[in-house]
């Protein structure tokens, strides 16, 4: 069965981004794919340490360090496709997320030892929430690496939200992030030679659907972990 891999970069997993990654799950979900939520901020993440170079290649799947970013890399390299989501930080996706695009650099330059991109032919999309242009520039950022990397992009492959944490109820940002998730889906299912979509769906049954089962999941949550207190600083609990 083919695989999406959802990637979160943010604390909080039903906050903006992590609410609108699960509808964009369960939507591939209903397409018949399996899937799972990897989230960065569950374990650390050693930074990268610059092993690749022109002039002499020492960066290599698995990568140097026996750690998290390890289990992940092998994630994606079995993965079909990918999903990523992330609170907007400066204009930018999360710390551990831009620290796992560094790790990356070992799947994908196993072209310097006579191999293909392990994110070669991945299908891929991304989600993010924030403020103002900076959920424009960190969704582009994530896409362009991903397709340096050698992933493909299908159409309508970002979702994003400027509600924050109540992005759930931003019915335009649900609904383009369920189609995120189709159409990652419909790529992955194409390229293995079957039957996928590869346009956009309007429908606001499946949206209230989908958006229940987060809502569900995401009140079952909280009655099992006690609300954290933010003592100064700003958040958006994206």
């Amino acid at each position: 069965m083919p695989k999406v891999l959802g990637i979160l970069g943010s604390p909080y997993p039903y906050g903006g981004s992590g609410s609108l990654l699960k509808c964009a799950l369960y939507a591939a979900e209903e397409l018949g794919l399996e899937t799972e939520i990897i989230e960065l901020y569950r374990e650390k993440l050693e930074p990268c340490v610059g092993c690749v170079q022109d002039e002499e290649p020492t960066c290599k799947y698995p990568c140097i360090f026996e750690d998290y970013g390890r289990e992940i890399l092998q994630k994606l390299k079995e993965a079909d496709g990918y999903i990523v989501a992330s609170p907007v930080y400066w204009y930018g996706p999360s710390g551990p997320l831009k620290i796992l695009i560094d790790r990356m650099t070992a799947l994908e330059n196993m072209v310097a030892f006579g191999e293909p991109s392990y994110v070669e032919g991945k299908a891929v999309g991304v989600i993010t929430v924030g403020a103002d242009a900076g959920v424009t520039f960190s969704g582009a950022y994530l896409l362009t690496v991903l397709n340096a990397m050698g992933a493909m992009i299908p159409p309508w492959a970002h979702a994003y939200s400027h509600r924050g944490k109540e992005a759930l109820f931003d019915d335009r940002a649900v609904m383009d992030a369920i189609n995120v998730g189709r159409l990652v889906s419909g790529l992955i299912l194409r390229v293995r030679g079957g039957e996928g979509p590869l346009a956009y769906l309007e429908d606001f049954d499946l949206l209230e659907r989908i958006r229940a089962r987060v809502l569900e999941e995401k009140k079952q949550w909280e009655a099992q972990h006690e609300p954290k207190r933010a003592f100064g600083g700003r958040t958006s609990g994206a």
